[in-house]
């Protein structure tokens, strides 16, 4: 009986005249529309009451306070009739169909409970002959789904609605007595659960219930009573949002959610009325959502691709292993519970299904002709959400890459013990088909290293090619011919080529490009493959998207080596670079690889020291070379001159007034005039004479007043001294400053303009006595060495410690005999000091892996608006102070 819903009023007459009304296809006498209106009317549980007689029924619902009420009434022909209070046409006759699908329910509870036996039938009777108002109240929502009731096609053995009460006891113990029993045959599809009716005698013969079959060869012959069961089972099965399917008679409860709720809770009731039979599959969905475990199987392929990988992914349901039809339909499903016939429900969570995917986007993406390079397993090693179950073969392979560089002979005398331990690193991972990142800090040899494991472990038949910035070609030819004169060395440039004819060499050249040279000669790539392919400065490929990195991805070589001292300069995808074209696909495809660090920084950055630790090697002058003096830096606060003041406070003035106070915004929308503003702002902390504007004296910039006064001292004491600055123009202004102060010092510059670098170094190597080298910051990063000097200034430090170390490792380096002394000057209260704070972050984020994979300062996240960025604060710092 329903224990909510409307009010129930109705007589055993009014239930046996329905009863037959039911028989017909009621819902072919109203439009879809209205059949949709009415169901959604059912569902939602509109119909407050429902009061019944043997020849109408009045269906009553209330809208806004008024009620509403529609009377439904068969005429002679068979055709149903609405009457309503509504004028509303459709609205009547939806609150119609919905008092239909209600009188369904109410005909259901009343008659899918007669017994199978006579002698049970005086239940039934008694409580048709009850009082005449029965049923409950209640304003709950119906919790059954909008589906048509089955109908039972005959009609035959109908009886006539009873004159009395006799004369309906007597037609219902008579249908009794002829009833057969109702059985439903559960079974699982990948649809869904299903279940058929038959019908079973006394002689256990079954005949379809339901559908085309049922009336197949004259079984559509039904007595009231059964037709009552069907009836029943109709309203149940709308109940447990089982779907009917007319065609082939079965009832399909596709929801997946739903199916173990109704096998543990609504089937126990169902037992009770009819008889149920469930095969081994259906016992199984009642056991819940199985997750699903996936395990990577990999074996070295056998064949010509010596050392790739054979990747298998296994799915398993505890112990059961899925077939690849079954492992098909659950990734069609995603996330989604699927039913798999033979194990159950079972579903993929959502972060093993979107790891498997990434894993299977980046595959494609980085390696799209299906060959897998045996690396790979230390990518999916740091995958927890997989199991890698690796073949012995392979495991071996694995140990031995992880194992520690064995002795290599013939390794020349000049080495250092850790060079020599470099070289056998290097040596190692080629021997094991890996190729690596030599990351030792500036000053260390890595040109050393390089140059001997490749006259130490030559490829035979293949040239070489080291890939260099122009500065540093001639570094590397000096290198060869001091070290390994044996070398047969060329130097790309046009007309001279890996195409051109036969050079008249021993040996197989060893190539040196420069990065712009090589990308001329591109076209060139894909029919040469070299023995080593080296990037020296490897921080130049750091942008994926450049077109010399895109270059350098196109090389094809046996081995490959990355040398830099900076993996990473500004982002954590400058390391992903590297790595694209050392090992593809270890660190997944970019757009992965942003979103893990995007999503969890922490984990991810956790998970790159783990995969990056066999193929990266880097050393520190504090780890290995103990023989270097110490190296002093420190801050030399620097104060303001009036004029810098003033100028300084007004360009923040306009600046705010031009920009607003949100770093964010200006950032984002007004870029450009931002960073107009903290270039004006840096040249008044270094010169004012830098501003367009003015025309100031030496005396008017506080930080050259500063740096003159401590060359005083420095050079007085014969001691030598580099000189930084990312301005020409301020050096320039150094220079004046020095003809000023020191007309009889040495003085030797390098900057970009520069033609022939190697000259003006050497002057200063060998310069007797005091010297002073004028160095723009642009120039030094690369190939030269200026360990004569034991005095650094850096006049303008500013966002990146990465290239300042470059700068400072040109003096303190292999060869320094003496303490090397490094002043930053930072003037106090400014822009200048509040970065300076800034990079001390940006340095210990860059030593959590490499030395690194910092990123590019938020200045939105540590500076609450653009004035505290940029204001000027009352430190205030005298001359005499500083020193």
């Amino acid at each position: 009986m329903q224990g909510h819903g409307p009010k129930r009023i109705y007589t055993p007459q009014s239930i046996e005249f329905w009863f037959t009304k039911l028989e017909d296809d009621w819902e072919l006498h109203f439009s879809p529309a209205q059949l949709a209106a009415g169901r959604r009317l059912y569902v939602e549980g509109e119909v407050r009451e429902l009061e019944l007689s043997d020849h109408d029924a009045i269906i009553h619902r209330r809208v806004d306070k008024h009620d509403q009420y529609a009377v439904i009434e068969w005429a002679e022909g068979g055709t149903p009739t609405v009457r309503s209070s509504t004028t509303d046409r459709e609205l009547a006759h939806a609150l119609a169909i919905a008092g239909l699908h209600e009188i369904e329910e109410l005909v259901a509870d009343e008659a899918s409970a007669l017994p199978e036996t006579a002698q049970l039938g005086t239940d039934v009777l008694r409580r048709a002959a009850g009082p005449s108002a029965a049923g409950g109240h209640g304003n709950g929502q119906h919790d059954h789904a909008a589906a048509s009731v089955v109908r039972i096609g005959s009609g035959h053995g109908s009886p006539a609605a009873p004159t009395a009460a006799n004369g309906h006891r007597s037609a219902v113990l008579a249908d009794v007595a002829k009833a057969r029993t109702l059985c439903l045959v559960f079974k699982t599809t990948a649809d869904g659960l299903t279940f058929e009716a038959h019908w079973a005698g006394p002689d256990k013969k079954r005949e379809p219930a339901l559908g085309a079959a049922a009336h197949a060869g004259g079984n559509g012959h039904v007595t009231s009573a059964e037709r009552a069961k069907l009836i029943g089972l109709a309203a149940y099965a709308r109940k447990a949002h089982f779907a009917y399917h007319a065609d082939t008679g079965l009832y399909t409860l596709g929801s997946v959610v739903e199916i173990p709720n109704f096998l543990r809770g609504t089937l126990v009731t169902w037992k009770k009325l009819f008889t149920t039979e469930l095969d081994a599959d259906t016992a199984r969905l009642g056991e819940g959502t199985k997750g699903i475990e996936i395990e990577a199987v990999a074996v070295r392929r056998a064949g010509g691709d010596e050392g790739a990988l054979d990747l298998r992914w296994i799915f398993k349901a505890g112990e059961r292993l899925l077939t690849d039809a079954e492992v098909d339909a659950l990734l069609k499903r995603g996330v989604n519970p699927a039913i798999l016939p033979g194990v159950g429900i079972v579903s993929l969570p959502a972060e093993k299904l979107a790891s498997l995917n990434t894993w299977r986007r980046d595959i494609a993406e980085t390696h799209a002709d299906g060959t897998l390079p045996p690396w790979l397993i230390f990518s999916l090693f740091n995958d927890t959400r997989f199991k890698l179950t690796l073949s012995s073969e392979l495991e071996a392979w694995r140990q031995g890459v992880l194992t520690s560089a064995s002795v290599v002979a013939a390794l020349p005398e000049i080495l250092r013990p850790y060079q020599r331990r470099g070289v056998e690193w290097l040596h190692h991972l080629c021997d094991v088909g890996c190729h690596s990142l030599l990351a030792d800090e500036m000053g260390l040899g890595k040109t050393l290293q390089v140059l001997s494991l490749l006259a130490a472990r030559p490829v035979p038949a293949h040239p070489g090619l080291i890939v260099c910035p122009a500065s540093v070609v001639p570094v590397w030819r000096e290198e060869i011919a001091r070290h390994f004169p044996g070398l047969a060395v060329e130097v790309l440039k046009a007309g001279h080529d890996f195409a051109a004819p036969a050079l008249p060499l021993a040996a197989p050249a060893l190539w040196l490009a420069s990065y712009a040279q090589l990308r001329k000669h591109r076209s060139l790539l894909p029919g040469t493959e070299f023995g080593y392919a080296v990037l020296d400065e490897g921080q130049f490929i750091k942008n994926p998207d450049a077109k010399v990195t895109q270059t350098c991805f196109a090389i094809r070589a046996r081995h490959r080596l990355v040398l830099t001292g900076t993996p990473l300069e500004n982002r954590q995808l400058d390391l992903w670079s590297i790595f694209r074209f050392l090992l593809p696909g270890l660190l997944g495809s970019r757009t992965a690889f942003a979103a893990a660090l995007h999503t969890d920084r922490d984990a991810t950055l956790k998970r790159l020291r783990a995969q990056l630790a066999p193929f990266l090697l880097r050393r520190t002058k504090n780890e290995v070379a103990q023989e270097l003096p110490p190296k002093v830096e420190m801050d030399l606060l620097c104060p303001l001159t009036e004029v810098q003041r003033a100028q300084y406070a007004e360009i923040c003035r306009e600046g705010l007034e031009r920009l607003g106070n949100d770093v964010g915004t200006a950032l984002r929308e007004k870029s450009f005039g931002f960073l107009a503003l903290l270039t004006r702002l840096r040249q008044t902390c270094c010169d004012p004479d830098m501003l367009p504007w003015l025309n100031t004296p030496l005396a008017d910039s506080g930080k050259l007043s500063l740096l003159a006064e401590k060359l005083a001292e420095i050079v007085g004491s014969g001691h030598k001294v580099v000189i930084f600055s990312q301005f020409v123009m301020l050096l320039d202004r150094v220079r004046a400053l020095l003809a000023e102060k020191f007309p009889d010092l040495q003085r030797f510059e390098l900057t970009g303009m520069t033609l022939d670098r190697q000259k003006p170094v050497a002057a200063f190597q060998h310069a007797a006595g005091a010297a002073v080298m004028l160095v723009s910051l642009k120039a030094a990063g690369t190939g030269i060495t200026l360990h004569a000097a034991d005095y650094v200034f850096l006049l303008d430090p500013w966002w990146n410690p990465a290239v300042e170390a470059q700068a400072v490792d040109r003096v303190h380096r292999i060869g320094q005999k003496k303490t090397v002394f490094v002043y930053r000057m930072v003037t106090a209260g400014t822009i200048e000091e509040r970065i300076q704070a800034l990079k001390a972050e940006k340095k210990e984020m860059f030593d959590r892996v490499v030395g690194g994979l910092g990123g590019d300062f938020d200045l939105g996240r540590h500076f609450a608006s653009l004035q505290e960025l940029v204001q000027l604060t009352t430190a205030h710092v005298e001359p005499e102070a500083a020193l």
